[in-house]
């Protein structure tokens, strides 16, 4: 196998893990609706590999020996919140004692599972941080709140965030973001920061942003109207920004872009699965498209490509060449 084919199976498998974990603990917390148990369902019926991941999950449970055997297998029943309660509470002992199972210790998924702020899909929320800087969260994000005596640090562990920074008038502590893949550092600003797999896009509309690798061998300062990415060990190219903020305004603005790439960013707001065929994935889309409704997104590509869209179920959905 090439590096570069094992390193896609390793990103696709790190991304079946924290689905999975992210239906675990829905599933745990004792309000699943219907929706959402069908929307599981689909998500476990997808793949061989989709399967896989929950097993792990299961078997991960079974070993903490805090499910009852008549959850094992495709869950049912609810889960009492105060169960998921007291899991939590051992996977929080797991970390300070380093006794229990080590993969629960260094996963990125359980940590974003347990952050301080949570979005589901298809859901942005606004928080004010305690030092006044406001904080807006994308579809599927969770973050961390670090503030200390001489830092204000946001740890964000998935999806994307757009920061409005307040002066710290009593200590000027700097405030961070930090990710897998290094820090950006704000210098009186307005940005926007989007954790994607293999970087994290930083793109800034007001002032300026220092950005610094996770090996702490490279630093770049992009300025208002810029952006660049966090590599592993590296930095991208800086570049104008495009229409990376268009989501704060409830828009999915594509420019020429391949239909694999728009459905791809679609299926980020919408709850189940959305595939389609390579044959059609290289047409190109352009248009305004509102997030809050991507059924009447999905019915409007009808009308300018040539393509068929099979729904298996509402959170199912085949896009086709017609």
């Amino acid at each position: 196998m090439s590096q570069q084919r094992a390193l896609h199976t390793a990103v696709d498998d790190a991304q079946l893990r924290q689905e999975a974990l992210e239906w675990q603990v829905l599933l745990w917390s004792g309000e699943v609706t219907d929706d959402q148990q069908h929307a599981f369902e689909a998500w476990l019926a997808r793949s061989e590999l989709h399967q896989q991941a929950w097993s792990e999950i299961e078997a991960m449970q079974q070993k903490l020996q805090l499910v009852p055997q008549a959850t094992i297998g495709l869950v049912r029943h609810k889960i009492s919140s105060a169960k998921r309660r007291r899991f939590m509470q051992m996977l929080g002992l797991a970390a300070v004692t380093g006794s229990a199972v080590p993969i629960v210790r260094q996963s990125e998924g359980w940590q974003a599972l347990a952050a301080d702020y949570r979005t589901h899909t298809g859901q942005q929320e606004k928080i004010v941080l305690a030092d006044g800087s406001q904080l807006i969260m994308n579809t599927s994000t969770s973050v961390d709140i670090a503030y200390s005596e001489h830092e204000r640090r946001l740890v964000l562990h998935e999806g994307e965030i757009y920061i409005s920074t307040a002066p710290d008038h009593s200590q000027a502590r700097p405030l961070l973001v930090q990710t897998r893949h290094g820090t950006a550092t704000a210098l009186g600003t307005k940005f926007n920061v989007r954790l994607k797999h293999h970087e994290t896009r930083v793109s800034v509309h007001e002032g300026a942003v220092r950005l610094r690798s996770d090996n702490g061998l490279h630093d770049l300062t992009i300025a208002s109207g810029m952006q660049a990415g966090l590599l592993n060990g590296a930095l991208s190219k800086v570049s104008a920004n495009g229409n990376e903020t268009a989501w704060l305004d409830g828009k999915l603005v594509a420019e020429q872009l391949r239909l694999g790439d728009f459905l791809d960013e679609l299926s980020r707001y919408r709850t189940g699965v959305i595939r389609y065929d390579q044959t059609v994935a290289n047409m190109l889309v352009s248009g305004v498209f509102p997030l809050s409704d991507t059924d009447r997104v999905l019915q409007s590509l009808l009308q300018a490509l040539p393509l068929r869209i099979d729904y298996f179920s509402k959170y199912w959905v085949t896009v086709h060449a017609a």
